[in-house]
């Protein structure tokens, strides 16, 4: 990492399970697909990307769950439920962190919108980003 890289800290509700990441993700996408909407209990899900190598410390308790089927692990506190982490096999090059969890207005805003399909009618999206229907091209 660069000298002057900024590191952020990412937590789960209670606490617990905390996160550290040292620069700047290398992507950051707001989705609005079904999964992501229940997986957060909004109307759309924030993900900070960041490659596995930015994550310098894992801190407190986690648990596991991946849905039927799927190939996404998520990571969540088992005190308080907050899912925090998730990757997958499909992309070994990325970890997805909940950007809500760093409670940090320096962290860039979405770079993106996918699965806008589902999206409810009144969430308003980003001026000047893409907007994808589906999933972003290099997903499909």
């Amino acid at each position: 990492m660069t000298r002057n890289a900024p590191i952020r800290t990412a937590a789960c509700g209670c606490g617990d399970f905390r996160l550290t990441l040292e620069g700047e993700p290398i992507l950051v996408s707001a989705c609005c697909c079904t999964r992501c909407q229940r997986r957060t209990g909004s109307f759309f899900g924030v993900t900070a990307y960041f490659r596995p190598d930015q994550l310098t410390a894992r801190a407190g308790p986690s648990a596991t769950f991946q849905a039927p089927g799927g190939q996404t692990t998520r990571h969540f506190c088992p005190r308080c439920g907050s899912s925090l982490m998730w990757g997958s096999p499909e992309w070994p090059d990325v970890i997805g962190v909940a950007g809500g969890a760093f409670a940090d207005p320096t962290l860039p805003g979405p770079h993106r919108v996918t699965h806008h399909a589902t999206a409810h009618p009144f969430v308003p999206t980003p001026d000047g980003v893409p907007v994808y229907e589906d999933a972003p091209p290099e997903v499909e």
